[in-house]
């Protein structure tokens, strides 16, 4: 990053700023415009440069100046309203809500793969399912919640992660006789 600090970059409007110094490790930086400027957070800088092919230095090359500081002409992001820290209530609240859109919520899934004992009747006990959960949902607080299969309508429950990338594996204790592929879907709360 040292190699940038001090060059010029540009805006879409034409504004000019120049490079401060990084900020964080995920390779972000800090940019002054100190003629001002009007962007947003993910708009697009541009770092025009040049570098001559017989350079041995092999250095950056820049035309353009910084415009004049203007003074006075701060404009100020809006202020973030602040939580109460005495109140409870809308940490409670939005907790309601969550719990109210996970109820809401139906979701599918297939049937990857059977596995555990096969009981007297034929069946397996565990099927490894994806489709349920995303890769970023904590499973674990999901175990015990009932799970139905669409074509043979046998009831199992989430018993746990399988591997990674939101598979699960679901419980039938009478056994499930639906092939893999098969859809299920996740009934309401627990």
């Amino acid at each position: 990053m040292t190699q940038f600090v001090g060059l010029l970059v540009e805006t879409d409007n034409g504004d000019v700023g120049s490079i401060q110094s990084s900020f964080g490790t995920s390779g972000k930086f800090r940019v002054n415009f100190p003629g001002g400027v009007d962007i947003n957070e993910g708009d697009p800088l541009y770092l025009r440069f040049k570098r001559y092919a017989n350079d041995p230095k092999k250095a950056i090359h820049q035309d353009g100046t910084l415009p004049p500081a203007r003074s006075g002409t701060i404009i100020d992001p809006p202020l973030k309203k602040k939580k109460n820290k005495n109140s409870q209530h809308g940490s409670q609240q939005t907790a309601t809500r969550r719990k109210d859109d996970a109820k809401q919520k139906i979701s599918f899934g297939d049937i990857l793969n059977l596995k555990g004992e096969i009981l007297e009747n034929g069946k397996h006990t565990i099927a490894i399912v994806s489709g349920l959960f995303s890769m970023e949902d904590d499973i674990s607080k999901h175990k015990g919640r009932s799970v139905l299969t669409v074509s043979t309508k046998e009831e199992g429950t989430v018993h746990g992660s399988f591997g990674k990338m939101g598979k699960c594996k679901v419980f039938f204790n009478e056994g499930i006789s639906a092939d893999i592929g098969s859809k299920v879907k996740m009934l309401g709360p627990y």
